[in-house]
């Protein structure tokens, strides 16, 4: 039955690769056709990205660069099946920043560090149909200019990531109900203060871990 529907098998697929079941969830983002729905935008391309990512991460365990790099290289990629595009200000820095790691266990080390570049040029997001200045892959603008040697900017950044996070925990949330498209299910379902509150937790945790304060941010 869920075959039957793009929403439930993007949902499936989220399941596969919360299970790590990269090879399945890759079968159906490749395979099937999705079609755009409303309150859909995105999903579909978010988990082609999210296997692409799990399995060039898991060819780099294995020892297996060039597979690696195949793997993030296609995440950057849209193809025609998921029927939607990259929206122009989405952040991609976590796909560059573990393209440049490929690159470098490659022995390709101007590539890497022209890809790392790049992943911490990238400033803001766009997410949930709309420009944010900061969101989870602004982690990823940090790790890369950590990889470029660049640690004070990193850390300016990670600290500014952190009142973010404070900022949003005590935001009251609202949802508007006129919206054309929100990219979830379940909308009137939702518990917004609790998952705003999640979301804060997450960025500080990201955060704190990047400053190497591995405790606070396993606990966050």
């Amino acid at each position: 039955l869920a075959s039957t529907r793009d929403d439930l098998s993007v949902e499936l697929v989220s399941l596969y690769n919360q299970m790590q079941q990269y090879d399945k969830a890759l079968n159906i983002v490749r395979s099937r056709k999705f079609q755009p729905w409303e309150r859909g935008e995105g999903l579909a391309l978010g988990q082609y990205v999210r296997t692409h990512l799990a399995l060039g991460r898991r060819a780099l365990r294995q020892g297996n660069a060039a597979e690696a790099r195949r793997s993030f290289e296609a995440a950057l990629d849209a193809p025609e099946n998921l029927g939607e595009a990259k929206h122009p200000l989405a952040n991609q820095s976590d796909i560059y920043y573990w393209l440049g790691v490929a690159l470098d266990a490659a022995g390709e080390s101007a590539a890497a560090r022209e890809t790392w570049e790049r992943a911490a040029e990238h400033r803001g997001d766009f997410q949930l149909m709309r420009v944010t200045s900061f969101s989870e892959l602004t982690f990823y603008n940090a790790l890369a200019l950590l990889r470029l040697g660049r640690a004070k900017d990193a850390g300016e950044q990670l600290q500014v990531l952190i009142e973010f996070a404070a900022a949003l925990r005590s935001e009251e949330p609202k949802i508007d109900y006129f919206a054309t498209s929100l990219p979830q299910m379940l909308l009137f379902e939702d518990d917004a203060r609790k998952r705003n509150e999640v979301r804060a937790d997450f960025l500080e945790a990201q955060s704190r871990i990047g400053l190497g304060d591995i405790v606070a941010g396993r606990a966050l």
